[in-house]
């Protein structure tokens, strides 16, 4: 599987060609395409690879502010169809793996920021209901390995600034991971599931405060991976002035990740280098318990 993190319009023709020229069984966008960008969601939705998107809170940016769905929101999401993996699952068989889209435009932190949104479009107005939409679309997945896909990070891996959901903006400290995915991921699991890897983004790289740090994006608890894939801009020049994109880069066999690696990929769309990332063992999620819950 290829991930493609944060694009935020930092997207090329050579990235496009690397995907279809490497065919992976499944290639991951976790958001941020652009501002309620069309014409990026078009080029996304275009890919003739199969895919699957979770839009970020940029790709509702003034659906938000307006608290309704914009034409422009509601074109993308058309767009997109079945490959916008909202509350929704997709199997990939030869990896072993079904994959569980989670809450999509998500801003991080504890509020929904537009319930009025949620609702036109998923009838959805709590964290709770849409922790017991996760959960369902887990309870239809073929496979008992899964992997998570979200815009953020579940509420539980920010105890500090420079972890993976660690807020470093505006008044730092807290934890900015949601919450529903933290409820829902306690959920699936004691239903004897097991989630193999959450892949998000949102969070970027470079912290905020203090100036100049940078978070950590790889983190592994037990047997579950965090992603964070979150490296903006997602485009660079390296020291000889060369345009390289990021993508990461994941291997599963029967279930399980057999490999990682952080790809530089070049204007002809080759890899110009990669490398496996650092991961930092972390310990389990604290409880986020909602009786409430409904499964049933």
């Amino acid at each position: 599987m290829a991930v493609v993190g944060d694009v935020h319009r930092w997207w090329r023709a050579a990235d496009a060609t690397f995907l279809e020229r490497t065919r992976p069984d499944l290639s991951l966008f976790v958001g941020d395409l652009g501002d309620e960008d069309v014409e990026m969601v078009r080029a996304i939705a275009s890919l003739s690879v199969p895919k699957a998107v979770i839009l970020g809170n940029h790709d509702a940016w003034q659906s938000f502010g307006r608290k309704v769905c914009t034409d422009k929101l509601r074109t993308s999401l058309e767009l997109l169809g079945d490959d916008h993996l909202a509350f929704a699952v997709r199997e990939v068989p030869r990896a072993g793996i079904s994959v569980i889209g989670a809450r999509p435009f998500s801003w991080g932190g504890q509020s929904l920021r537009s319930p009025e949104l949620y609702d036109e479009i998923y009838g959805i107005r709590t964290m709770r209901q849409s922790a017991a939409a996760i959960v369902d679309a887990a309870r239809s997945a073929q496979h008992r390995d899964l992997v998570i896909l979200a815009h953020n990070g579940p509420l539980g891996l920010g105890a500090a600034t420079h972890d993976l959901c660690g807020k470093d903006f505006g008044k730092p400290g807290g934890d900015w991971g949601d919450r529903d995915l933290a409820l829902a991921i306690q959920r699936i699991e004691g239903m004897g599931l097991r989630v193999r890897a959450v892949v998000a983004g949102h969070m970027h790289h470079k912290l905020v405060h203090p100036r100049g740090g940078e978070r950590t994006r790889f983190a592994r608890r037990e047997d579950t991976l965090f992603v964070n894939a979150a490296r903006v801009p997602r485009v660079q020049r390296d020291e000889d002035g060369e345009e390289l994109s990021y993508f990461v880069r994941m291997s599963w066999t029967r279930g399980e990740c057999t490999g990682i690696e952080e790809v530089w990929v070049d204007v002809h769309g080759d890899v110009r280098s990669a490398t496996t990332p650092s991961i930092t063992a972390i310990e389990g999620l604290a409880p986020v318990v909602d009786e409430t819950l409904e499964l049933d």
